[in-house]
């Protein structure tokens, strides 16, 4: 599958998912992040690489683990914005 996520997304190498949580509420949002935050405490175990939620961003990479401001191509698009889905990024993938 090629279409439905930007150009050289992750998603295309099998090495991102996105988790829904729909439709935007302050009750999904607080689902999304208490998932967020799960995801954070266990990226190592879980090779992850980058989470992505609510405007908000948080890398391995990153110093002191800090999340940061996401910066979407179209601050219109709520999608884009990860508003309504957690997005989990890892360090390897595959399509075995």
């Amino acid at each position: 599958m090629d279409q439905g996520h930007q150009e050289g997304s992750t998603h295309y190498e099998g090495r991102a998912i996105d988790i829904f949580f729909r439709p935007v509420s302050e009750e999904n949002r607080r689902d999304g992040w208490l998932l967020a935050h799960w995801l954070v405490a266990h990226a190592e175990d879980l090779d992850i690489q980058y989470v992505i939620f609510d405007d908000q961003v948080w890398s391995a990479r990153s110093s002191r683990g800090q999340w940061q401001d996401y910066r979407a191509s179209d601050p219109g698009n709520e999608i884009l914005r990860h508003l309504d889905h957690v997005h989990v990024d890892v360090v390897r993938g595959g399509t075995d």
